[in-house]
């Protein structure tokens, strides 16, 4: 196995897997006003832990999905969102993570934990959602708008909220125990992005906040998003140095072994359609297995884990997901 996985899992014989999913039936409330989220964040890692028996684990932030925009009132008026400021250390949105992940770590055992964090980019088209509209596609275009028009102060914009990702993953991993994080982010979804606007705005700030992650963990994961068909061109990814990589394989059409060739000095987490209609939710047990085989026939199994393109259905049938572990502990590597 290569180092990377020796590190993340300790020394096997068998090829890594895991999948994860929400607890809470809306992962986007926030925890500080319904508290009740936690316990349930806690008590669902433990009862899918003992059921499933992944390699290892994704920590879910069900219910801190949105770090607090300090002094805006409404991020979508441009002149409010110059003024955002840092949060504190002592923010309660970063106090109560710290005891959270403690908790989650405590319930999956030996196993590593890696917490879901979110980049800037991805945090400030969120609240430039019109949730009214359901028209979430309208905050990407308008930080595309932004990124034309008002470069430097985006970037400003996004280096205060970069540097409440840093706190927050400081905190998660230095105080809280987490292993290292499952850093998600994804394009702008609009044609008028381009990898010019990519490489001086995002990459930048994504890479300030990998930084960051490298200096309290080795072994942490680049999750570039394709939740609900997002889109994305893997290659503009190649320069983000975090050991494991995983993107959705059936929304991008770039298969495990082409992935290897993108990220060559990386290990690549994925394969499996996370979906209702993909083989993972929907396929017998036959079905599965045979999913299994195909995903892992021509790639470097030295660098290959098996897992999902995203966050799994809250029903998936446990059963589904038994099947796909043992399935890939049974292939030799």
């Amino acid at each position: 196995m290569s180092k990377q996985q020796n590190v993340l899992l300790n020394p096997t014989e068998k090829i890594p897997v895991s999948f994860w999913r929400h607890f809470a039936d809306d992962e986007t409330v926030d925890a500080l006003v319904n508290p009740r989220i936690a316990s349930i964040n806690i008590q669902g890692h433990q009862k899918y832990v003992e059921e499933v028996a992944p390699d290892f684990v994704k920590l879910m932030s069900d219910g801190y999905f949105n770090v607090p925009f300090k002094h805006v009132e409404d991020p979508k008026n441009f002149e409010q969102l110059r003024t955002i400021q840092t949060i504190s250390d002592d923010d309660k949105w970063l106090t109560e993570q710290v005891k959270l992940v403690q908790e989650q770590k405590n319930v999956i055992g030996s196993r590593k934990g890696f917490y879901n964090i979110f980049s800037p980019i991805t945090l400030l088209k969120w609240a430039l959602y019109d949730a009214e509209k359901e028209e979430p596609v309208k905050g990407d275009e308008q930080l595309a708008d932004w990124f034309i028009k008002y470069p430097e102060e985006i970037k400003h914009i996004l280096g205060i909220l970069a540097n409440s990702v840093i706190k927050q993953i400081k905190a998660v991993v230095s105080e809280g125990g987490a292993d290292g994080v499952y850093y998600s982010t994804q394009e702008l979804q609009s044609p008028k992005y381009t990898k010019a606007l990519f490489d001086d705005i995002q990459k930048e700030v994504d890479l300030t906040v990998i930084k960051a992650i490298q200096s309290v963990s080795d072994i942490s994961i680049l999750h570039i998003c394709g939740f609900s068909g997002t889109s994305n061109h893997l290659e503009w990814f190649k320069d983000y140095d975090l050991p494991i990589v995983n993107w959705a394989v059936n929304v991008e059409g770039v298969s495990l072994q082409q992935g290897q060739q993108i990220f060559k000095d990386k290990v690549v987490l994925g394969g499996f359609g996370n979906t209702i209609e993909d083989v993972l939710y929907q396929g017998t047990k036959e079905d599965i297995e045979t999913a299994v085989h195909e995903l892992l026939a021509d790639v470097d199994k030295s660098r290959v884990i098996v897992g999902a393109d995203c966050t799994v259905p809250r029903d998936i049938s446990i059963d589904h997901l038994k099947w796909a572990v043992a399935a890939v502990h049974a292939t030799a590597i």
